[in-house]
């Protein structure tokens, strides 16, 4: 077996990428190194061209951002198509029908998660494509993913719980079937994360940072803002409580009850933000990795 064939041999061994992908990138080496070979021959060619091991990480790794990438915005479109399903579900209900409490506390703490983990997904999306992303960049990705979907279905269940009545069953089933197609491409992204993540230790990878990425700014200005669990949770309590407030004085609300609307908010977004925040990302109690 010559130099070429042993390389490409172990290339093909250490690749986890399977399918077309994979067969393109050996052929793709096979005719690199046959043109190398020409010039400087086979064992110098090898050498040219590096540890087999290495490309096949590189080209995994590849693979891994790109599926990503890939799975957000697949993953985005279901998020709103099941959005689209719980007001088709609101808008059937009937007109006598009343909520339970807790089932409008789900529904709303459901919806209020969704949208912070997809806007999450799509920050962190939009950075690592002006940075070289790694598997622990769309391990992240992936959990994001999955909380968006995973609590937008809950909402869709909270409204049909709480809310009975009759809305056209390809309207509500139509969120459903785009979750299933979303939720394949994220499962499928990451498997191949986990074969190349071996260190699953916690990860941060804070939002202001992403934004300073996409904003252009200088590595100093990044480095500055540094993942403390208080640079993101402050904003984010500060903005659920005007928020809240504003909504309930919209809607006719006291002073009382506006406040305590406030204040169920704020306590909303402390615990999603403690029980979430190191699945998602924003803060690790561990060591945040590089």
């Amino acid at each position: 077996m010559s130099a070429i064939e042993r390389f490409l041999d172990e290339l093909d061994r250490t690749l986890i990428v399977r399918g077309r992908q994979r067969l393109r990138l050996v052929a793709e080496c096979r005719d690199h190194l046959a043109q190398s070979s020409a010039v400087h021959g086979p064992e110098d060619a090898v050498r040219r061209f590096g540890a087999a091991s290495e490309l096949a990480a590189e080209f995994d790794t590849e693979v891994a951002v790109r599926r990503g990438l890939a799975a957000t915005v697949t993953n985005a479109v279901a998020v709103v198509g099941v959005g689209w399903s719980t007001l088709a579900v609101v808008h059937g209900a009937d007109p006598h029908a009343s909520a339970q409490v807790v089932w409008a506390v789900v529904f709303f703490g459901a919806a209020q998660v969704s949208a912070a983990a997809l806007a999450l997904a799509a920050l962190r999306a939009l950075a690592m494509r002006h940075l070289q992303g790694a598997a622990a960049d769309v391990a992240v990705l992936c959990r994001r993913n999955v909380a968006a979907l995973g609590f937008a279905l809950l909402t869709l269940f909270a409204a049909a719980a709480a809310l009975p009545g009759q809305a056209p069953a390809w309207m509500v089933l139509t969120g459903p079937a785009l979750a299933l197609v979303a939720g394949i491409a994220v499962a499928r992204t990451r498997s191949l994360t986990r074969k190349l993540d071996a260190d699953r230790s916690p990860v941060v990878r804070a939002p202001l940072v992403d934004v300073a990425v996409l904003m252009r700014a200088s590595a100093g200005v990044r480095s500055a803002w540094v993942a403390r669990p208080a640079t993101v949770l402050m904003p984010a309590l500060t903005i659920a409580v005007a928020s809240a407030f504003a909504w309930d004085q919209l809607d006719q609300g006291t002073l009382t009850s506006s406040w305590t609307a406030a204040g169920l908010e704020a306590a909303l977004t402390l615990t999603g933000f403690v029980l979430l925040g190191p699945a998602l990302g924003l803060w690790s109690g561990l060591r945040v990795r590089r």
